[in-house]
C-alpha cells in the first residue's frame, strides 16, 4: 500500500467517524496518559498475572472511540487477541451469555485480517488441549463449553462447524450436542445441569484459555458505549454492572487471562450515579441485596468506589497545542491524498470553533479543507451546521430496554428462554 493510498483511507475515515487502525498509527495520541496506563496493564498480562480491568470515562466527541482503537491495535502489536464491541439497542451486557455471544465471533488477532480462531484449531493435536490448563479441576463452574471444544477435534463437516458455532455463542439444543458427542466419543454426554445465567462465565474461561492455547497472550476484550446501560430497566442495569464487575475483575473472582477496557461517555454518571436521592450509587446495592445477597451487594459498593474512583481513567478536553498538532497532520494528510498543498491555519479554527469536541474540530478540518481544494477559498465552516444532535434528541421515544424483562424476571434472574425446564439443560 502506497503513501496516498494510506493517506486517503485516514482521510475517508475520519470523514466517516470511524477510527482504523491505521488511522491511529499516522495521527498524533492525544490521549497518550490513557494509553501508556493500559499498556502498563499489558506488561503485567504478558508476566502471566491477570490485572483488573479499566473504565475510562470522557464526554461526548472527546477520543474515547480513538483511544479504544489505538488500544486495540497496540494490543495485536504485542500478541493478544482482541474482541472489539459497542453497545446498542441490540447489544447491551445485561446478558452475560449474549455478550458473550458478541464478542467471540470478532476475536481479531496480530497476523490476520479476518475474525475468528478456527484456523489456529485446526493447527491443534487433540492430545494438546488434554494437557493444558483446560482440563485443570475446578477450573470452570461448568463443564460444557470444553467438551464442546473437546469434541470438535473429532468431529467432521457440518458437526465440527455446529460445535464451532456455539464455542461462539451459537447455542445449539442438548439433544444436538449430545448426538454429536455420542458419534465422536461413542458413549452419552456427561449429565451436566447448565444454566445461561449462572454458567455463561464458562464460555468466557474455555475462549479465554483456548486462545493461549493457540500462541496468544491472552485475551483482551474492549466494550465502548457504556453509558447506554442507562437505557436500561433497574433491574437489567444491576445484572449488567454485575457482568462488567465480573468481566473488570474487580472482585478478583475472573480467574481466565482476560482483561477488560471499558469507555463510558460521563452522562451515565452526570444522569444515573449522582445529584439524585435516589442514584444507582445507591439503588444497586440494596437491590443487589434484595435479589442476588449480601456477597453482591457489598460488589456493588465496591464497583462503584472503583469505577469513579483513582484506578478509573479520564479523557480531558485535548489543549489547544495538541489539537494543532493532530489539525495540522489532518491537514497534511489530506494533501497527500489528494495531491495538492492546503494552506489553512489551526489555530485560527480552533478560535473559530471556540470549545467543541475533537470530532468537531477534525470535521470542520475536513470541510474547510474540502472547500478549499475544490474552490480554492479559505472559509471558516459554520459553527451551527456543525453542531451535533445531542443524545437527549435522539432518545426521544426511545423505550427503555429490559423493562419488560425486568416485570417478567424471577428473584434469581433467570428467564424462560433457556432450553430446558426451569432455565436448564439436562444431561
Amino acid at each position: 500500500m502506497n503513501h496516498q493510498t494510506e493517506a486517503i483511507m485516514v482521510i475517508e475515515s475520519l470523514r466517516a467517524g470511524i477510527p482504523t487502525r491505521l488511522s491511529t498509527r499516522k495521527l498524533p495520541d492525544l490521549r497518550q496518559p490513557v494509553t501508556d496506563r493500559i499498556m502498563r496493564d499489558l506488561d503485567v498480562f504478558e508476566s502471566g498475572r491477570i490485572p483488573a480491568g479499566r473504565l475510562i470515562w470522557g464526554q461526548y466527541g472527546q477520543g474515547k472511540t480513538h483511544a479504544l482503537t489505538a488500544i486495540e491495535h497496540q494490543a495485536l502489536d504485542r500478541n493478544f487477541a482482541v474482541s472489539r464491541i459497542s453497545l446498542s439497542r441490540e447489544v447491551s451486557c445485561h446478558n452475560l451469555f449474549n455478550l458473550y455471544g458478541q464478542l467471540a465471533p470478532r476475536v481479531r488477532t496480530p497476523a490476520s485480517t479476518l475474525e475468528g480462531v478456527q484456523r489456529y484449531l485446526n493447527k491443534i493435536h487433540p492430545a494438546d488441549i488434554q494437557q493444558s490448563i483446560l482440563f485443570q479441576e475446578g477450573r470452570y463452574d461448568n463443564l460444557l463449553p470444553r467438551i464442546i471444544l473437546e469434541d470438535g477435534f473429532y468431529a467432521e463437516g457440518e458437526d465440527k462447524e455446529k460445535l464451532y458455532g456455539d464455542l461462539t455463542g451459537v447455542r445449539l439444543p442438548a439433544g444436538e450436542i449430545n448426538r454429536i458427542h455420542r458419534s465422536v466419543k461413542g458413549s452419552a454426554m456427561p449429565k451436566l445441569q447448565f444454566k445461561v445465567t449462572e454458567h455463561a462465565g464458562s464460555y468466557f474461561g474455555v475462549m479465554a484459555d483456548m486462545l493461549q492455547l493457540c500462541g496468544f497472550e491472552g485475551w483482551v476484550i474492549l466494550i465502548d458505549e457504556i453509558e447506554l446501560i442507562g437505557r436500561l430497566g433497574k433491574l437489567s442495569r444491576l445484572k449488567a454492572y454485575r457482568n462488567l464487575h465480573w468481566l473488570l475483575n474487580w472482585g478478583g473472582a475472573q480467574k481466565y487471562p482476560i482483561y477488560t477496557v471499558a469507555a463510558a461517555a460521563t452522562r451515565l454518571q452526570d444522569d444515573l450515579w449522582y445529584g439524585k436521592t435516589n442514584d444507582d450509587r445507591s439503588i444497586m446495592p440494596e437491590l443487589a441485596m434484595e435479589k442476588f445477597g449480601e456477597s453482591d451487594s457489598r460488589d456493588m459498593e465496591r464497583f462503584f468506589k472503583r469505577a469513579a474512583g483513582p484506578e478509573a481513567l479520564n479523557i480531558l478536553p485535548a489543549q489547544n497545542a495538541d489539537l494543532e498538532l493532530l489539525l495540522d497532520r489532518v491537514a497534511q494528510l489530506h494533501g497527500q491524498a489528494y495531491e495538492w498543498q492546503p494552506e489553512f491555519s489551526s489555530a485560527e479554527l480552533i478560535r473559530h470553533l471556540g470549545s467543541q469536541p475533537v470530532r468537531t474540530y477534525v470535521r470542520a478540518m475536513l470541510e474547510s479543507l474540502d472547500l478549499q481544494m475544490l474552490y480554492g477559498q479559505q472559509q471558516m465552516p459554520d459553527t451551527e451546521a456543525l453542531s451535533e444532535m445531542t443524545l437527549a434528541e435522539e432518545e426521544m421515544g426511545i423505550m427503555e430496554v429490559g423493562t419488560m424483562e425486568d416485570r417478567e424476571t424471577g428473584a434469581e434472574g433467570e428467564t424462560a428462554s433457556c432450553d430446558g425446564a426451569d432455565g436448564e439443560d439436562g444431561w
